[in-house]
């Protein structure tokens, strides 16, 4: 049962230290890490409020819709800024994987605390 508990944590945790370490070191400009902090919280912002939707069943069509078009907006504004930004081939594979690492992290976690409830 520990287990459970510890890999989400494990994922969120791991996830959003690559994400954020490694773009504040990779990126020179604050305008920069403000942009990826940015499209990190809005990631996180939009998973969070499907996934409590969900679990209180108040989501509907309309408004899956609207958290899956947000999301894809917000995965397009990562890879636009990723491919942009001046960071090695190996960066421009890591930071996405780390942010889609931390939402599933997210998730594990609301589902997990869903369940304890």
């Amino acid at each position: 049962m520990k287990t459970t508990r510890l890999l989400p944590w494990m994922l969120f945790l791991s996830g959003i230290l690559t994400y954020s370490i490694g773009l504040w070191r990779a990126c020179p400009l604050l305008s920069g890490k403000g942009y990826f902090f940015g499209v990190l919280m809005t990631g996180m912002f939009v998973t969070y409020v499907y996934q409590r939707a969900e679990n209180l069943d108040q989501s509907d069509d309309r408004f899956a819709s609207v958290c899956q078009m947000v999301a894809l907006i917000t995965i397009g504004l990562l890879l636009v800024g990723v491919w942009n930004a001046p960071l090695s081939p190996l960066e421009k594979g890591l930071y996405p994987v780390a942010f889609i690492i931390c939402l599933l992290g997210q998730v594990l976690l609301l589902r997990l605390q869903n369940m304890g409830d």
